[in-house]
């Protein structure tokens, strides 16, 4: 049986946007085991994956091109109608490099979806209040075991970093949704009231320097542990 490397509730969400989409031509990066693809793949779309480690991905009926992100994505400028990049820019050392080659090598017009943990919600704020860290720390020998770097979560980037690394390379967020509601998060709802409130009373110019349009977003404050960015690259 198949099985992805993500979440089930992230390959659900993504898989549901796609539903009544026009049919097209899409880049899967990373594409892990392969089971995104397959359920795309079944919906109509045509396929290219992308992985760093080729041999993990399964389905034999789809070709799988060893590809690493952060560096030249092999295909020209505005080739693909979309792109899906699930759990993927986070394990990189370089996610202005990838969001960069991402947006060069979609057409103007096309859409593309990124999944990312969500660093920016009110439990992971008031975590790193009380341990100084937004991912779980690691130490040489973790390296050592893994042998690589892209096993871990390198780049924790929260949304109005994303923002402005999708910015500058011309893609515009035109929707994002969490993977789940955790019921815990309503624990802290009242502290997500009291910022509302500091909200209302900041001016809008602080309002927009300080982007809480995102940093205030439900679906962003009080979102589970993944977040799902649709971005729409400008012509």
């Amino acid at each position: 049986m198949l099985v992805g490397k993500g979440r089930s509730e992230i390959y659900g969400k993504v898989l549901n946007w796609f539903q009544d989409k026009k049919r097209g031509t899409i880049l899967d990066i990373p594409a892990g085991t392969g089971y995104l693809a397959r359920e795309l793949k079944n919906l109509g779309y045509k396929l290219v994956c992308g992985e760093i480690n080729p041999e993990i991905f399964q389905p034999k009926e789809i070709e799988c091109i060893p590809m690493d992100m952060t560096k030249l994505i092999p295909f020209p400028d505005n080739y693909f109608d979309y792109v899906c990049c699930i759990e993927g820019i986070e394990h990189t050392t370089d996610p202005y490099k990838a969001v960069s080659e991402i947006s060069r090598v979609l057409k103007a017009g096309g859409f593309a979806i990124f999944t990312v943990p969500n660093y920016s919600n009110i439990e992971k704020r008031l975590k790193y209040l009380f341990t100084g860290y937004l991912t779980k720390p690691k130490v040489a020998t973790d390296f050592y075991k893994a042998g690589n770097l892209y096993d871990f979560h390198n780049s924790p980037l929260t949304i109005t970093l994303l923002d402005f690394i999708f910015q500058i390379n011309n893609l515009k967020i035109v929707s994002l949704f969490k993977d789940k509601t955790k019921k815990k998060q309503l624990v802290f709802y009242p502290l997500v009231l009291l910022l509302d409130l500091i909200n209302f009373f900041t001016s809008e110019k602080k309002r927009k320097l300080r982007r809480t349009d995102l940093t205030l977003n439900r679906e962003v404050v009080l979102g589970g542990n993944t977040l799902i960015i649709i971005t729409q690259k400008l012509s």
